[in-house]
């Protein structure tokens, strides 16, 4: 039977690139080459324009650089790509044009991972390292466990929520944020990660919890999201 990690991280490469891109009938295109810079002027939030010739997509105009380039191997990817391996690939170029059944059907940006599925996978796949170094906590007395592996302030900010819950509460264990947890997992020896790469965590499973929140500002967000994906998976075992 496989464990819930498994299950989650399966979950977690469920949705692909097809779900989020933005299809090729509502693209912007230019007529041809002639016309893309006059209709990049005129849609400003976008800095690649496609250029179609007859009827399909063969080239793109960029608004930074002022060129038009043809739309080469290395500017596709494919539609069935898992949302978690997208983010690898936008590590080296901003933008690519989707390919379906051999045919160039949709665009992605990498502002497209703020998408809710794409916050819906890293929310999943962080769930299951979060479970998988919660599981590896097996102390006798949680409280003594916690008093003496947590740092004195947090452990008194946990013990007084638990309080306050009164005969609602569970377990000191259930007030731990993913932070906490990675933190005595590494403590324990049963993972390895850096402090850098815990805050990374905690930050993109922040916000990939909340709908208003975005995953990456820019595009060096996609860096650091990169970094939390293989971490992610190298956990997990994948």
């Amino acid at each position: 039977m496989p464990t819930i990690e498994d299950t989650l991280k399966r979950l977690a490469v469920t949705f692909a690139v097809r779900d989020i891109m933005i299809p090729r009938e509502r693209l912007v295109c230019a007529i041809d080459e002639s016309d893309a810079a006059k209709v990049s002027a005129d849609h400003p939030d976008f800095n690649v324009i496609p250029i179609p010739c007859e009827g399909k997509l063969t080239s793109y105009f960029e608004r930074d650089t002022r060129r038009t380039t043809t739309i080469a191997v290395n500017d596709l990817i494919s539609g069935g790509t898992s949302l978690l391996d997208l983010v690898e690939f936008l590590e080296e170029r901003e933008f690519a044009f989707v390919l379906n059944h051999r045919h160039i059907d949709g665009y992605v940006h990498f502002s497209d991972l703020n998408h809710n599925l794409v916050k819906l996978a890293f929310y999943v796949i962080l769930e299951a390292v979060e479970r998988l170094a919660l599981d590896s906590l097996q102390p006798a007395d949680g409280s003594e466990y916690l008093s003496r592996n947590l740092d004195p302030q947090r452990f008194q900010q946990i013990q007084g929520q638990y309080k306050r819950d009164g005969d609602a509460a569970r377990s000191l264990f259930n007030y731990l944020n993913i932070a906490d947890i990675l933190r005595l997992a590494v403590k324990e020896g049963s993972i390895r990660l850096d402090e850098s790469a815990i805050k990374d965590m905690k930050n993109v499973r922040d916000r990939a919890a909340h709908v208003l929140e975005n995953l990456v500002d820019d595009y060096n967000g996609v860096q650091k999201l990169a970094n939390v994906r293989r971490g992610c998976l190298r956990i997990l075992g994948a």
